[in-house]
């Protein structure tokens, strides 16, 4: 008798109603700009969401959980949602730093013909504007003065190639972070469905449901709710036409 009195002291239980909608802006804790793109993730019901652009965010939490802020290049950092409670909250994330032995660099820049190429590679199929980073792209006024990079950069299969890898990267990366608020066990939870039917709703779902990648606990939630409705009646109808 005495455990089971120790243990329902300790014991938290949450209730739907308790949840309340939590609003910040993430900032960096040295320069004082926005952190765009932060995981933002709800340990205790294993979701989440991420900030825009300009390190904004909003979720579903109970008071009594604690967010935990992570994004590359920065330190992760755990907030109790009570902090948080109020007005133009702001949550501030410290950068990672490291301390490197200073380096002496020299260069001498190279000169550029008339062709687009750099001197020392005229033999070369690759234009200057193309190399560097991977992400590169020409701008327009290349297609004036640089037309041979210009044409390169649209036509090339490599280049072709390069811009389909981004696009698959891109496609990967928001995918994950969506499976942080959508995902099978939410979806069955929520629906109440299992097995086959389960798997042929999430079909459906992903096909119709207009969901951001960066789309909340709480959006993709009321969606679920929205779309196992019209999926049940459109799986009625069909049952009577086959009759």
């Amino acid at each position: 008798m005495v455990f089971g009195l120790t243990l329902s002291g300790f014991s938290q239980v949450y209730f739907p109603e308790d949840m309340i909608k939590v609003s910040a802006q993430i900032l960096d804790d040295l320069s004082g700009l926005a952190v765009p793109y932060v995981n933002v993730i709800n340990q205790r019901v294993r979701g989440g969401t991420m900030s825009d652009k300009e390190g904004k965010f909003s979720v579903q939490a109970d008071p009594t959980d604690t967010l935990t802020f992570r994004s590359l290049g920065y330190i992760d950092k755990k907030v109790p949602v009570s902090e948080m409670m109020k007005e133009n909250a702001v949550v501030t994330m410290a950068p990672v730093r490291y301390e490197l032995n200073g380096v002496e660099i020299t260069a001498e820049k190279q000169k550029v013909n008339m062709s687009g190429l750099l001197d020392h590679a005229k033999m070369s199929n690759i234009p200057s504007e193309l190399r560097g980073e991977f992400t590169t792209k020409p701008k327009l006024l290349t297609a004036i003065f640089h037309p041979t990079s210009f044409l390169y950069y649209k036509f090339s299969k490599d280049e072709k190639e390069k811009r389909n890898t981004l696009v698959a990267i891109r496609t990967e990366r928001e995918w994950q972070l969506f499976s942080l608020v959508y995902n099978k066990e939410i979806a069955a939870r929520v629906t109440g469905l299992k097995g086959d039917e389960l798997d042929n709703f999430m079909v459906y779902f992903n096909a119709y449901s207009n969901l951001r990648f960066s789309a909340t606990t709480y959006e993709v939630e009321k969606r679920l709710k929205e779309m196992i409705k019209e999926y049940k009646l459109k799986m009625a109808e069909e049952s009577k036409l086959k009759k």
